[in-house]
């Protein structure tokens, strides 16, 4: 899973900074930062984030729908449905009469 800084603050919820990083070993100043955007979890850290989300059931509900791909975030949703909507309509532009 690509964790992305909305999905670190959604798993935090409510605990602190550094009562989230104690459970996944990291400095609260390094989980700020990852909701900040300014760095990203590396591989260990991400395994951490990932079996904590898993015990805590995260992200249980999401489901997929039609043909879309479980992105994880909304923004990414976001660009992939206007992705494929920009590729529809290119070429359904293609079939029509001039």
């Amino acid at each position: 899973m690509h964790w992305t800084p909305r999905l670190v603050k959604q798993l935090r919820g409510k605990r602190t900074l550094a009562d989230f990083g104690a459970l996944i070993g990291a400095p609260k100043n390094t989980v700020w930062r990852w909701e900040a955007g300014q760095a990203q979890p590396d591989a260990t850290y991400a395994e951490r984030l990932s079996k904590l989300a898993e015990r805590e059931r995260f992200l249980k509900d999401w489901k997929l729908v039609g043909s879309m791909t479980l992105v994880g975030d909304l923004e990414g949703a976001k660009a992939e449905i206007a992705e494929r909507f920009r590729r529809s309509v290119e070429r359904t532009a293609h079939h029509l009469p001039e």
